[in-house]
């Protein structure tokens, strides 16, 4: 066997060994190169323990099979005097002689101009083609994918890189331009980027008939695939307009046309970009990943939000593009991103939300946790995230929708301004925003959530006691979130509000069943677990309603509904017995914004039946000077249980303080 002069793994194309600088067999299982694949890329010594998770979760024996997959690896260099892997503890590397093509072509592309090296650079791109490790997918369990996505992300803006770094070289042939552009585009037959490259270049060597005939076929083939098409023509439209006379001059989206750039939605609009990894831990990259694609998806479940897609989103680092050009580029308002940072076994995750064309900053968290399953760890915090960002968004597009008048809103924008007055239960406040969602609907009868919104405003009449036909109230509010349910079956919404009405009509099962059909699509819907646990309490469900009355209050702490939260715990309480701690919540109920003359009847209640006498009728009388029709009849009509027996004492504590039984 000749002496072994080099050992380098290519992973930019088809993964490859190279032993003195010629291929070398690789063995032909899967996890075998996935497995050096893994190593090359990570740079570090890995944990056995890593390993074996990442490619053997299930196997009865993982140590065993990742020392015979090592073995294998071993094998391809014989007993060559250069060694392909180092046992470093209980962790395994490779030998810092190996040559990674990637770590070669950073290299090249830190050094001076002057000292470019264009036929090794010209050799090293080459090797790229087709999507990156692509060959590897499934190779191990999810963790494992989730891994090679990133990886081939970044091994494909790696490769983006070295191609503007050659154009922009002036060293290149006009040969090797155009076949530099064709290779990337064919690699890559859906990449903007990659297109207006080879159109320009073409264009400066061929003309511009030759150019728009191959601008055509890329069009037609971007529409064959469902991709969109406006970048392509905006760069299309620069190039048209400017003399092209020697290499053509490789001209950044931002600075390309503006007006056939996409219009923003009228729905609230989101992309999420990619997460970033502040260090070289273990998982580091998995979890960043995997936290991006969680929340695209979960999002794009949410047909309340205009979604990008990840294909489109992943292309716009948040590091290398300013928030408002990636904001006109994608079309949307709003841009979520963050970062992940691990010391030891601790996690900080830091989340930021965008408003990408005021350029100001939304909302932002980061949440600490000890990581110890990788996948609970990113269920949560997709969760709290979902669950925040969605009021936070609400509260922006209210906000935004006040700068405009009235008669220049759109649909959405009424909808958002007529959530904001639903949300002070104030009768004054609940006609305009009767008045707003009517307006909606009128710009937009097919609107689910207007509906719906109207459905809270009937809801609100009847349970507010603001209306001299409160049945009337309450059949409506059942019609209007029937009709939200038919326009979009989807609108976790539209069955909150349904189920709502539904309650108040004392068809508690019913209500039931429409609020988890809410839950089931947005689990991390706060008022949808507020409204479980509010009609569970009176429908007989006190355990497992206390149990959603604390989702409602951990997704949501500082809901616009947090005193309802905590008067319905107390009323739950109260029931149970526990008049002590129904009173203390009580009054925590009181105290909150928002609270209204019902949130008083139940503090006078409960602190009547705590022996709190002189309180719980400073409570009623708060209750009789804001309401004084208030009866226990008018709260029998809002809070109707299933069962009235169960909460006698209750109403007799209530009378008891002062409030009447009936007029």
């Amino acid at each position: 066997m000749e002496a072994v002069t080099s050992l380098e793994i290519s992973v930019t194309g088809e993964l490859q060994l190279r032993v003195s600088g010629q291929p070398a067999a690789l063995p032909r299982s899967r996890k075998t190169r996935a497995l050096l694949a893994y190593l090359a890329l990570e740079g570090r010594a890995v944990p056995r323990t890593e390993l074996c998770e990442l490619l053997w979760e299930h196997s009865e024996d993982p140590r065993a099979a990742l020392r015979w997959r090592l073995s294998r690896l071993r094998s391809t260099v014989g007993d060559a005097p250069l060694s392909l892997l180092v046992n470093d503890g209980d962790s395994i590397r490779l030998d810092s002689a190996v040559v990674i093509d990637c770590n070669r072509i950073h290299f090249h592309l830190s050094r001076e101009a002057s000292l470019l090296d264009k036929d090794e650079l010209l050799a090293l791109e080459r090797r790229f083609g087709g999507k990156p490790l692509d060959e590897l997918i499934d190779a191990g369990g999810v963790v494992f994918n989730l891994w090679c996505e990133a990886a081939s992300a970044r091994i494909e803006l790696l490769h983006s890189r070295l191609v503007r770094h050659l154009l922009g070289s002036g060293e290149l042939s006009q040969p090797e331009r155009l076949n530099l552009v064709t290779r990337r585009l064919a690699g890559n037959p859906l990449d903007d980027a990659a297109s207006a490259a080879y159109l320009q270049e073409l264009a400066a060597q061929r003309g511009t008939r030759a150019a728009r005939k191959a601008f055509q076929e890329i069009v037609d083939n971007y529409r064959r695939e469902g991709q969109p098409v406006h970048r392509l023509v905006s760069s299309w439209q620069a190039l048209s307009r400017t003399p092209v006379t020697g290499p053509a001059p490789v001209v950044p989206f931002a600075a390309q046309a503006p007006e056939t750039l996409p219009a923003l939605p009228e729905k609230p609009s989101i992309a999420v970009l990619d997460f970033h990894n502040l260090g070289d831990h273990e998982n580091g990259e998995v979890l960043a990943m995997g936290l991006t694609v969680d929340l695209n998806s979960r999002l794009a479940r949410l047909p309340y939000f205009f979604v990008i897609s990840r294909a489109s989103a992943a292309r716009f680092n948040s590091g290398s593009f300013s928030p408002l050009d990636t904001g006109r580029e994608l079309g949307v308002r709003y841009l979520l991103s963050g970062s992940t940072q691990r010391l030891a076994r601790r996690v900080r995750i830091t989340v930021n939300l965008l408003d990408a064309v005021a350029g100001n900053e939304i909302w932002s968290e980061h949440y600490d946790r000890q990581l110890d399953d990788l996948f609970a760890l990113q269920d949560e915090i997709t969760g709290a995230v979902i669950a925040a960002i969605e009021p936070a968004i609400e509260l922006a597009e209210a906000r935004r929708s006040f700068l405009k008048p009235p008669e220049n809103l759109n649909a959405w924008e009424c909808f958002h301004r007529g959530l904001w007055h639903c949300y002070h239960f104030l009768p004054l406040e609940n006609e305009t925003a009767s008045t707003m969602f009517a307006s909606a609907i009128r710009l937009d009868p097919n609107f689910s959530r207007a509906h719906a919104g109207l459905s809270f405003t009937h809801f609100s009449r009847a349970f507010l006691n603001s209306t001299g036909d409160v049945d009337a109230e309450i059949v409506r509010a059942v019609d209007c979130g029937r009709t939200g349910v038919a326009l979009d079956p989807r609108d976790s919404m539209a069955h909150w509000s349904l189920a709502r009405g539904l309650f108040l009509s004392r068809q508690h099962d019913q209500a039931l069943a429409s609020i988890d059909q809410a839950l089931s699509i947005n689990p991390n819907y706060a008022q949808g677990h507020y409204a479980r646990g509010f009609i569970g309490i009176h429908a007989g469900q006190d355990e497992t309603a206390l149990a959603s009355l604390d989702s409602a209050q951990r997704l949501s702490p500082f809901d616009p509904m947090l005193f309802a939260m905590k008067s319905s715990r107390a009323i739950s309480l109260a029931q149970q017995g526990h008049f002590d701690e129904a009173a203390t919540w009580a009054l925590q109920a009181a105290l909150e914004p928002n609270a209204h003359f019902h949130i008083f009847a139940v503090a006078a209640g409960c602190l009547e039946l705590a022996g709190r006498v002189q309180e719980a009728r400073e409570q009623a009388r708060v209750v009789l000077r804001s309401q004084p029709e208030f009866t226990l009849d008018v709260f029998r009509r809002s809070f109707p249980h299933r069962s009235e027996p169960v909460r006698r004492h209750f109403l007799a504590a209530m009378q008891r303080s002062g409030i009447p039984d009936t007029h």
